[in-house]
């Protein structure tokens, strides 16, 4: 299985969280979002008629999307990092302590490869080829391939930083301090994220990149009021990663079709969920909040094939209240959730 691979470079950016607090930001932009910005972009650009013709081979029972995306997940130079499978995360930690292998968020994709090939994460752990606390484990071959600054102890592919911000009130004009969280990443270093094109025509590769270098030029993720989130795009090759013929770990946000929900009961199965909800960007009304959809997070191993070629489905979530009795959709359109998987094929458990 072949796939587009995108690099995502900028000075900053606050990957918000649902919640009321801004101090922290998530690392990266999950599938969904990334999803929604660039449906977002086409909306603001084109129209909604661009919208739905656009959204129309992802949406319904008989959906065939074009493509499927990832997550993004960082890179250190010349290393892409990918998900833990929660799967090779069972058995004995062969002596690894147990508390240093369950902070392991990412690996290195030579670590992944022999993981999807059922070797147990444990294998491959050494704390002298670990970065950012912990949280991003590097294969042997692959750490000489990290820039020279991050192969020193305690290296950081990335901060979290606070930035300050004022308000002032309307009518005594006082001001009040608060901080958002910001994400900057170490030179060379950034996002990335890929994609598997299923109807890979040149009209539609042109219009994702154009939609891509749009977004990039008006900002990823949130507060892109105050220049977080304006980025560089480039594309750089392609990864070659096995087809879901049994048992399979996803690397996007995954929301199930119903004839697909009996599989997480496998044995073979371990996920994670995660509620996500928070407001949604309108042309029409920004005002408003998202319905909340419950997604399996990325690195979940669903043990049984995928009964679609591209596991999942594209739920509305557009705001629905009850008045008096009656359904009222304040937005008058739909408000498309991703939770198409790209599903990637794993040969089995833990040894």
């Amino acid at each position: 299985m072949q796939l587009d691979c995108w690099n995502i470079q900028g000075e900053g950016f606050h990957f918000g969280r649902h919640g009321l607090g801004q101090e922290q930001s998530m690392m990266a932009m999950p599938s969904d979002s990334l999803f929604a910005a660039l449906v977002a972009v086409l909306a603001r650009t084109d129209g909604s008629e661009a919208v739905e013709k656009f959204c129309a081979p992802f949406v319904g029972k008989n959906a065939d999307p074009p493509f499927v995306l990832s997550s993004t997940f960082p890179f250190a130079g010349q290393v892409k990092f990918l998900p833990v499978p929660m799967l090779s995360r069972s058995g004995e930690a062969q002596g690894v302590n147990a508390k240093k292998l369950k902070r392991v968020q990412f690996v290195s994709e030579e670590i992944f490869r022999s993981l999807l090939k059922g070797a147990p994460l444990a294998k491959f752990f050494d704390e002298k080829l670990t970065l950012q606390g912990g949280k991003l484990l590097v294969g042997k071959k692959d750490f000489k391939n990290l820039p020279a600054e991050l192969r020193k102890a305690n290296a950081k592919v990335w901060d979290l930083e606070p930035r300050p911000r004022v308000t002032l009130d309307r009518a005594s004009s006082a001001s009040n301090l608060f901080h958002i969280g910001q994400v900057h990443f170490a030179k060379d270093c950034g996002l990335w994220f890929a994609m598997r094109w299923l109807k890979a025509d040149q009209d539609k590769r042109k219009q994702f990149k154009n939609m891509l270098e749009q977004l990039a030029a008006t900002g990823f993720g949130a507060e892109r009021g105050v220049g977080l989130g304006i980025a560089q795009v480039t594309q750089t090759g392609t990864l070659d990663l096995p087809e879901a013929s049994g048992a399979w770990v996803t690397l996007s946000r995954y929301l199930p079709r119903e004839d697909e929900v009996a599989a997480l009961g496998d044995d073979r199965s371990a996920y994670s969920i995660k509620p996500v909800g928070g407001w949604l960007d309108s042309p029409k009304d920004m005002g408003q909040r998202r319905k909340l959809v419950n997604l399996i997070e990325e690195g979940s191993v669903i043990g049984v094939k995928p009964a679609h070629e591209i596991p999942g489905r594209v739920e509305d979530v557009q705001p629905c209240y009850k008045v008096d009795e009656e359904v009222h959709k304040p937005l008058g359109h739909p408000v498309y959730r991703c939770g198409l998987a790209l599903a990637v094929g794993m040969e089995g458990g833990a040894e």
